[in-house]
């Protein structure tokens, strides 16, 4: 209770949109590192350890805008407001709507989808991960079908402003009838983010999650 009590107190002034600086980067419990490279406004550009680079906006709700995986690419189209969500806080929300066209390879005709978000927040929590405990803002989205309307997929991530940035994410896929969720394990900045440390602490986290699994 006392918890909840200070997380709630801690969120009176509503939270402004993440700020990040070059070099920052993200370990998470299934290995996965997100670490920023370029920021240019209201764009970012985030890689891994290994593979080609990414481009988002810095409200992370919105899907990935730009990519590259081997030969083919992807980018997105938002129409809508997702930015209604900041300054986040208690009872905020926002519907937007997602095109997302895609190519195997440069000969590849495009394939176009769209997709609808309708995104909110709840009430502040303390959440406790490997990295931390941090008091929270928890924010879920569901993806609906444009045609008949039906959910597809929910994600929630449970923002620390604390951080800037979110420490769980839980991905529900209902296609498939998947589950997966993901914790922060480490948050690292300037000289402590080297490649060779943030490797050495993605390696871990990828050998507890299979051995949690196994």
């Amino acid at each position: 209770m006392l918890g909840l009590l200070a997380a709630a107190a801690a969120f009176v002034a509503p939270v402004e949109m993440p700020r990040y600086q070059k070099g920052d980067a993200f370990i998470f419990s299934d290995g996965r590192v997100e670490r920023v490279i370029a920021d240019t406004g209201d764009r970012l550009t985030w890689a891994g350890l290994s593979g080609s680079s990414y481009r988002r906006s810095r409200n992370f709700v919105v899907p990935v805008l730009q990519w590259r995986t081997g030969r083919g690419t992807g980018k997105r189209e938002v129409r809508g407001n997702p930015d209604a969500l900041w300054p986040i806080g208690k009872s905020k929300s926002a519907r937007f709507r997602v095109i997302t066209e895609t190519r195997a390879n440069p000969q590849a005709s495009v394939k176009r989808s769209v997709s609808l978000w309708e995104c909110k927040t709840a009430k502040p929590k303390q959440f406790t991960v490997a990295a931390g405990t941090y008091d929270t803002i928890p924010v879920k989205c569901d993806r609906y079908s444009p045609t008949t309307m039906r959910l597809l997929e929910q994600r929630e991530w449970d923002y620390a402003p604390e951080l800037g940035h979110y420490v769980r994410r839980v991905t529900v896929n209902y296609l498939r009838g998947t589950t997966r969720t993901v914790e922060l394990v480490a948050a690292l900045s300037g000289p402590a983010a080297s490649k060779s440390r943030i490797a050495a602490l993605a390696r871990e986290a990828r050998a507890s999650w299979r051995a949690r699994r196994n």
